[in-house]
């Protein structure tokens, strides 16, 4: 063996060239920095512009609309105070009356001191009485009351079920709102009791024979029992509320029957049955029911009802007899008292009453000035008022007052509880005592004289365009306290309280206006517009920000065809969720869009979700309330087909017609964006011609005001279009990115799929093709096997051994070259294979990679040159399956088939599978193509002569092999794969060595790409530079850079759909979600394909590892994304890049010990050589290190 021991030997070959993209007057990169400074800065300063201009909100000329009639200022008084005296001159029938009442008042006296307990102090509060709301879908007061009284509840009874048919079918009352308001409740009060109550109502009358006939079949019973089961624990609700009304008296052992049987499935399952039942009807068995349920809520109301004789809903007197009697049938851990809060109104006469809520029943009042008193018998409010025909009208209520009353009488008896029939109707004062577990005295009395509404509102004018004309205030009731019965025994309003005043306007006779909401959208919009003018109908178009400022060419051609545009918010958030700062930004920046986009402002706005022209709560009103403040009119509709549901085109054109032709109201609402649009589209013609030929004539909302469409869209004034132009050039740079950024996330998927389909037709080819090679036995050139090593003395011995343990031409060599390391190595690799004539080692000064591999070229005159890294490991037969192609005269270089040898890890086994999926499929592809632009150094075979013709290994790039392939197939010469070429390699196993190696590998091959970028598009280089090097450009550097972006889209979009799914689960749509993740699912699935595909191709490969293919996206290519960054910089900075250095821990498949003595060159090491074979395939998925 020979050897060159002097270790000042100097490299033999060419003068070392300077780095790719290394700038040795280091002005690159200062000068693109501070070009990058100017371009932030002006960006940062544009962007900064607009936000400042967006936090201003703009202002807005006001348009003097004519006021609707209000309230009279008179009913805002508070009303005459009642006479202290009586009248001198009173009639006979008058003095009677009087005394009558005075005489009853005393005996209802004399009966509530019998019947109330007497104590000497203050009533005390009960230990742990549950406080209960019974809530309703119907009322979105409701949902009012419940989210401002939820820490005052222990339990809620929701009316969520229906009987729907005597077969025992139940009906859910409007599933997405129960969801809602499950989710809301769960959100803040997970501790809350949710008990859903069943009812015979139909939403006109309560159904007894219906319920009568279910009651009276045991199959119908079973199936009732078993639908309330599933519907209870489905919703992990905590039981059963039953609320059966108007029993036919021969059906109540039916129900008695029905009761036991429903309590013996829900008590094994620890699940709550209530039944509601009358306070006195001796129809009810209330000892048997109370046996078989956890509580008889007593409903302690009704005394007089809406089908009777006028008089007090629920007299003290009255309710602590029942309470009395009731004591004697339910034990109190089992009562459950409920009280009303509401009202009913007779006509004079009648037996047929109104039901009204406590604050309809003040606004009456107080709009006909009547006069409330608490009636001295009953303790019960009541007045009387006379209507528009001079009808006369007696109201009877219950309030705070009459609460506070029944609850004294409730402690007396402590039942289990107290129930509130219902949220959203009741006396807001109420809830300064219910709820709470003070003393009922004096002091907690006073706080119900203010007298505030909380949910209601009152509408003036008629009319969907819409303005608050007065705020509201809170009114005063002065009250009396008994101290000795601890009753409250008198009220008098001395101020009336005063809801919003929503003025309405815009009501025109056989006049309608088309609106359109969420555009603008270049599907739909477009041709919605073509109709309109073809039809020559002008609309109002609201418009989402954010799609404006995506196609503000729609939001021109929109002005520029006549139409009118009010703002829709940016975002389209749900008002009701976000804060009044968020909202004065989301009316500005639509603004600020609009006036840069198309010159003028808008004063018309129309709340995202909004429910029609008449919002019923305070997060309905809000809006208006808001964008009133800043001069917007609030544009609601009443004609609302619901064409955003597709029920068909004819539904959507019936439901419009009818609407319209019922009056209903003027302005139709429909939809140009937010998903499938195309029913609209095509009913919108046919809407037009059917309103035309009933006599209806189309007009804009401007115009059913009576104002032109400058008032309600102002231009901008001139000393402000500068400030507009500033505006819509940050808005047209955000616009830009956005477009940017979506089109690259379909061209990225696109094209990747492209090229997968692409790639793998041609590595089926190149599969099918090789098979048909014939290859000359009888070829034999030299070879020479250089192996350059730099601190390699943990692999070296190993990889040597690899060497001669595998098949070789008889004329065969290797060289060693130890590039100045600090280790061992020279010396191990000397000493051990110093018996090995093949073998020779030489160690020269540290120069690098490619130094070494030139200095071993300069020692061999062999033809065929096998380049390996000094951490690889060959099978037996891998240097014979390279040579052999060489017999072909125009084979420049042979690529071998690289494993990752130490598949310790998760990295490492994701680094295997990449291997398989990506380099070696693409190396299969484009050896068909002749376009193979890296022979890699760990196994990869090279034609001497055209290595010496192509300038050797060049250290101006960190990628020789790449360098030197591209540099040999420009000369003309193929380079072709070998997958029967295996070498196993160590890969790094940590994060830190892996970064460290694919950015050498990034930015080398960036280098060489850019040293010959001359073969970029020019046909004499073929695939190379058409298919090759734009490869390398797009999928290996550009799309890496921007991978990171699109994978931010995607997580923005999954993001932004779950916050609106989440937050108007009936109006989402996930149209637009659907078309990403159809596209994004097409690639996973083709990626798939390609990589079971390239796993096909590999003999002996472990398929476990295609497991892990999903989740490398998630860890292992976002590491890649940030190799691709840092090498961009690496290269625009110009420095200079060193080749670092792999730590080895010899953790790869080995083959086994040598002999000594000279290698035969078919019969030695094949057990090894067999060894090393089988390693690859008991490679697993799973980490052992």
């Amino acid at each position: 063996m020979s050897s060159l021991n002097d270790p000042s030997t100097l490299e033999e070959g060419h003068s070392p060239l300077a780095p790719v993209f290394f700038d040795p007057s280091r002005k690159r990169w200062p000068r693109l920095r501070l070009g990058l400074t100017v371009f932030g800065l002006i960006l940062s300063l544009l962007l900064g512009a607009l936000i400042l201009s967006i936090l201003v909100s703009p202002m807005l000329p006001a348009l003097n609309l004519p006021s609707a009639s209000i309230v009279p200022h008179g009913a805002h008084m508070a009303p005459p105070p009642p006479s202290l005296s009586l009248p001198h001159a009173l009639t006979r029938r008058e003095r009677a009356l009087r005394d009558t009442k005075d005489k009853l008042a005393r005996e209802r006296e004399r009966a509530l001191r019998h019947l109330l307990v007497q104590p000497q102090q203050p009533n005390p509060a009960p230990a742990h009485p549950l406080t209960i709301g019974f809530f309703v879908n119907w009322d979105d007061a409701s949902m009012s009351s419940l989210k401002e009284n939820l820490g005052s509840l222990d339990m809620i009874i929701p009316e969520w079920l229906h009987l729907a048919d005597v077969d025992g079918t139940l009906r859910e009352d409007d599933p997405n709102r129960a969801d809602q308001t499950t989710q809301y409740i769960r959100a803040r009060r997970p501790d809350l009791r949710i008990v859903p109550l069943v009812n015979n109502w139909n939403g006109k009358e309560w159904e007894g024979d219906k319920l009568g006939r279910m009651l009276a079949n045991p199959t119908a019973r079973a199936h009732a029992i078993a639908q309330l089961v599933a519907y209870v624990e489905r919703h992990e609700f905590a039981g059963v509320s039953i609320d059966f009304e108007n029993i036919p008296a021969k059906a109540h052992p039916d129900f008695r029957r029905f009761i036991a049987e429903l309590y013996a499935v829900l008590q094994p399952k620890n699940l709550q049955l209530s039944i509601n039942v009358p306070a006195s009807d001796p129809a009810f068995d209330y000892r048997a029911l109370a046996r078989t349920a956890d509580y008889l809520i007593l409903m302690a109301y009704d005394e007089h009802w809406s089908t009777g004789a006028p008089g007090p809903i629920a007299s003290l007197p009255w309710f602590a007899k029942i309470l009395r009697q009731r004591q004697r049938d339910v034990p109190i851990q089992k009562m459950i008292v409920a009280i009303g809060n509401y009202g009913y109104d007779w006509l004079k006469g009648s037996h047929h009453a109104e039901e009204m809520t406590f604050e309809e029943a003040v606004l009456t009042a107080q709009e006909s000035e009547g006069n409330i008193r608490l009636d001295p018998a009953s303790l019960n409010p009541t007045f009387e008022y006379a209507d528009d025909d001079d009808h006369i009208h007696q109201v009877w209520l219950l309030d705070a007052v009459t609460a506070f009353n029944q609850l004294v009488v409730t402690r007396s008896i402590q039942p289990a509880g107290v129930a509130l029939w219902r949220l959203g109707g009741e006396d807001p004062s109420l809830w300064q005592v219910f709820g709470r577990h003070e003393p009922l005295d004096a002091r907690l009395a006073t706080r119900l004289e203010e007298v505030h509404f909380a949910y209601g509102l009152d509408y003036e004018g008629r009319g969907e365009i819409l303005r608050i004309t007065a705020q509201p205030h809170s009114g005063q009731r002065v009250i009396a306290f008994d101290p000795t019965r601890h009753l409250i025994t008198a009220e008098r309003f001395t101020a009336f309280p005063s809801p919003y005043v929503i003025t309405r306007q815009g009501s025109q006779d056989r006049k309608v206006a088309l609106t359109f909401d969420d555009g603008p959208d270049p599907r739909y919009t477009a041709q919605i517009l073509n109709i309109l003018r073809q039809l020559d109908v002008r609309a109002t178009f609201f418009i989402i920000g954010v799609n404006g400022e995506l196609h503000p060419d729609l939001l021109r051609r929109e002005v520029e065809e006549g139409h009118e545009i009010g703002s829709h918010t940016f975002t389209h958030p749900n008002i009701a969720f976000i804060s009044p700062t968020q909202f004065q930004l989301e009316l500005s920046a639509t603004q600020r869009l609009l006036a840069g986009a198309v010159g003028r402002q808008t004063l018309l706005f129309r709340p995202p979700y909004a429910v029609d022209a008449e919002p019923e709560t305070l997060d309905q009103v809000r809006p208006i309330e808001l964008a009133g403040s800043q001069g917007y009119l609030t544009v609601g509709m009443q004609i609302d087909p619901d064409d955003w549901q597709r029920p068909g085109v004819d539904e959507i054109v019936r439901r419009t017609v009818e609407a319209a032709e019922r009056g209903e109201g003027n302005v139709i609402l429909l939809h140009d964006a937010g998903g499938d649009r195309e029913q609209t589209v095509e009913a919108i013609p046919r809407i037009i011609e059917a309103l035309r030929a009933r006599g209806f004539q189309f007009v804009t909302i401007a115009e059913l005001l009576g104002r032109g469409r400058d008032e309600v869209m102002p231009p901008v004034k001139p000393e402000n279009r500068w400030r507009t132009g500033l505006d819509w050039a940050a808005f047209s740079l955000i616009n830009l990115g956005a477009v940017a950024i979506h089109w690259l996330f379909l061209i990225g998927i696109v094209l990747g799929i492209a090229r997968l389909l692409f790639i793998g037709a041609l590595a089926v080819y190149q599969r099918w093709h090789k098979r048909r090679l014939v290859f000359d036995p009888a070829y034999s050139p030299s070879v020479a096997v250089v192996v350059p090593a730099y601190n390699e003395e943990k692999v070296i011995a190993q990889t040597i051994a690899s060497l001669l343990a595998c098949d070789h031409p008889d004329r065969f060599e290797i060289i060693v070259v130890d590039d100045g390391s600090s280790d061992a190595t020279y010396r191990l690799a000397a000493d051990t294979f110093a018996e090995f004539p093949q073998v020779r080692v030489f160690t020269k000064p540290n120069g690098g990679k490619p130094a070494a591999l030139n200095f071993g070229l300069s020692r061999t005159r062999a033809e065929i040159v096998v380049a390996l890294d000094a951490d690889t490991v060959f099978t037996r037969d891998t240097i014979t399956k390279l040579i052999r192609h060489f017999a072909n005269p125009r084979v420049g270089a042979v690529a071998g088939n690289a494993k990752v040898g130490n598949r310790t890890n998760l990295l490492t086994c994701w680094q295997a599978l990449e291997y398989i999926t990506s380099q070696n499929l693409d190396r299969r592809a484009f050896d068909r193509l002749n376009c193979i632009t890296v022979v890699p150094g760990a196994v990869g075979a090279w034609r001497r002569e055209l290595m010496e013709q192509a300038g050797r290994f060049t250290n101006d790039t960190l990628a020789e092999d790449a360098d030197l392939t591209m540099a040999i197939r420009k000369l003309g010469y193929a380079i072709v794969y070998e997958d029967e070429a295996v070498a196993l390699t160590e890969a790094p196993d940590t994060v830190r060595g892996f970064i460290r190696q694919r950015f050498r590998w990034m930015f080398g091959t960036m280098q060489a790409a850019w040293k010959h970028a001359d073969a970029l598009f020019r046909p004499r280089h073929g695939a190379l530079g058409f298919i090759a090097m734009p490869n390398v450009i797009i999928f290996q550097v550009f799309f890496p850079l921007v991978s990171p972006v699109m994978d931010l889209l995607l997580i923005g979009s999954l993001a932004t759909d779950a916050f609106n799914r989440w937050q108007h689960p009936v109006e989402y749509s996930s149209d637009g979600l659907w078309r990403v993740l159809f596209y994004y699912a097409l690639f996973v699935a083709v990626d798939y394909l390609a990589a079971a595909l390239a796993f096909a191709l590999e003999r002996g490969e472990n398929k476990w590892l295609l497991v892990g293919l999903f989740w490398q996206r998630f860890f292992y290519r976002q590491l890649m994304y940030y190799v691709a960054i840092k090498s961009t910089l690496a290269s625009l900075r110009g420095a200079l890049v060193g080749w670092g250095k792999l730590e080895r821990k010899a953790t790869k498949k080995s083959q086994n010990r040598l002999k000594s003595g000279p290698h035969r060159r078919s019969t030695g090491g094949s057990s090894s050589c067999s060894s090393a074979r089988k390693s690859i395939r008991s490679i697993s998925m799973a980490p052992t290190g």
